[in-house]
């Protein structure tokens, strides 16, 4: 980041806080189009949580990325062909380091940097204040610090027995240690399926508390990563019928009800699947055992399931998801819905302001990062138009004001990210479109009241495509 002699003032640039995928997208896109912006974030290098020297990342050094590389590149760079269909989390930092390097991002980076509180006055005027003691003054604040910042935890587990030891999933390094040891991993999704892989590696005896059944899709299908022929790829399962679809994912890889999982409760085709080549395998081996979803802590601190069967492991790893909200913004600045929920346009846009976005809020089956460049690309494209009084304004105040349903979806459209397009237009840019796939809203836990505050599942393709859409108002 430019220091003190930038001739530019903090008042007429935007602030983007996390140099993460989401915050390399927003800050290529808006120097793309000529927007002066400064690039925060705690960590020494770029990466966000896939830098591997960053002690709070919920990553760990044995993972595998869910996504493949296909669904986690910016089209404008395309990953290394001697990276593994699915990236391990250095792969995927030095992907992002090699991105910020290419577009000369890092010249407005300043690494060590933390956001202590980013405060509006007035529309266009934030005070932001950082780690290093300095206060600054911005015009507009792109909050891209992810979805990790703060874990959600069920009730129960302020009840639970001292001597048990309680972690969430964003604080687990890895199995070793675990020699002798019983572990508990509750949750539903893919981080407690893979955490129970891993943990089966060492432990004396993994249980997985599910509540939500899901398919299980094994990485490979017919060749090509399975989250492609799961998002209905043309070339295996895209002219299927869900009924023929779950067959062959039932034939490849099991039914997960046939192993003591939950049946999942949608079509594998609308389903969060789990993306897993050894999960049903260890299910099958005894290594991991299916038990019923936790209902509460007896009075000594044994934990109790919903089959009225109890259990007193020597660890309880809890992947139970993320809450929405940022530590730096005041909780008013975006309103909440009944549910609890943010409200924001799309995903990320609030609806009384201009000068603030926040990327990231939203999670899907698979690769996350084309929803990300599409926020971005908006968020720069917004910034752009307060600052030159653009017309487009006016048409995006309008579709902001109503219902996310009421925009249209663009089926077809160009995606990567600005500068993708622009390299695209140049000839210099590959093909790489990636198939629109549909999930679920979360299943919800009616007997937890804070769920409403944990990040959403979202349609994928639907939101992709009302981005698009909003995005051509712009562009």
């Amino acid at each position: 980041m430019s220091e003190l002699h930038d001739p530019v003032p903090t008042r007429e640039k935007v602030l983007v806080i996390g140099a993460g995928p989401a915050g390399l997208a927003a800050a290529a896109a808006l120097k793309a189009l000529e927007v002066p912006f400064d690039l925060v974030d705690r960590s020494a290098h770029v990466g966000g949580i896939w830098n591997e020297e960053r002690e709070d990342s919920p990553t760990w050094r044995s993972m595998e990325m869910v996504s493949s590389r296909r669904f986690t590149q910016y089209e404008d760079m395309i990953q290394p062909v001697s990276f593994p269909d699915y990236l391990r989390p250095e792969q995927m930092g030095k992907y992002l380091r090699a991105y910020a390097a290419r577009y000369d991002l890092t010249e407005h980076f300043r690494p060590g940097v933390e956001v202590r509180s980013a405060r509006p006055f007035s529309e266009g005027v934030w005070q932001v204040e950082f780690s290093t003691g300095e206060i600054h003054i911005y015009a507009a604040v792109i909050s891209a610090h992810g979805i990790s910042e703060r874990p959600h935890l069920p009730a129960w587990a302020a009840e639970v027995d001292p001597a048990i030891h309680v972690i969430h999933s964003k604080q687990w390094n890895g199995a070793d240690g675990l020699e002798g040891r019983r572990v508990l991993v509750v949750g539903s999704g893919q981080s407690a399926a893979d955490i129970a892989v891993d943990a089966a590696r060492r432990a004396l005896e993994v249980r997985w508390s599910v509540r939500t059944g899901h398919w299980i899709v094994p990485r490979h299908i017919a060749g090509m990563p399975g989250d492609v022929a799961a998002s209905r790829e043309p070339a295996a399962l895209g002219k299927l019928s869900d009924a023929i679809a779950q067959t062959v994912i039932g034939r490849m890889a099991g039914d997960p009800s046939d192993v003591g999982l939950p049946k999942p409760s949608a079509s594998v085709l609308e389903d969060a699947v789990i993306i897993s080549d050894d999960v049903l395998d260890r299910i099958r081996e005894g290594r991991i055992t299916p038990i019923a979803p936790v209902t509460g802590v007896r009075a000594d601190g044994t934990v109790v399931y919903a089959d009225e069967s109890d259990y007193r492991p020597d660890l309880i790893v809890l992947a139970t998801g993320y809450e929405t909200g940022a530590d730096h913004l005041p909780e008013d600045v975006i309103p909440r819905t009944a549910r609890g929920e943010l409200d924001l346009f799309l995903g990320a846009f609030p609806r009384g302001r201009d000068d603030l976005v926040v990327l990231g809020q939203n999670r899907v089956s698979g690769g996350v990062l084309p929803i990300l460049v599409e926020q971005a690309d908006i968020a720069a494209y917004l910034m752009k138009a307060v600052r030159d009084g653009s017309p487009a304004l006016t048409q995006f105040h309008r579709a902001r004001a109503g219902s996310d349903s009421a925009v249209p979806v663009t089926t077809a459209g160009k995606g990567g990210g600005l500068l993708g397009r622009i390299t695209e237009k140049l000839g210099t840019a590959p093909v790489n479109r990636r198939a629109a796939e549909s999930t679920p809203p979360a299943t919800r836990n009616p007997a937890d009241s804070s769920e409403g505050r944990v990040v959403p599942f979202v349609d994928r393709d639907r939101l992709l495509g009302r981005l698009r859409t909003v995005r051509s108002l712009f562009a």
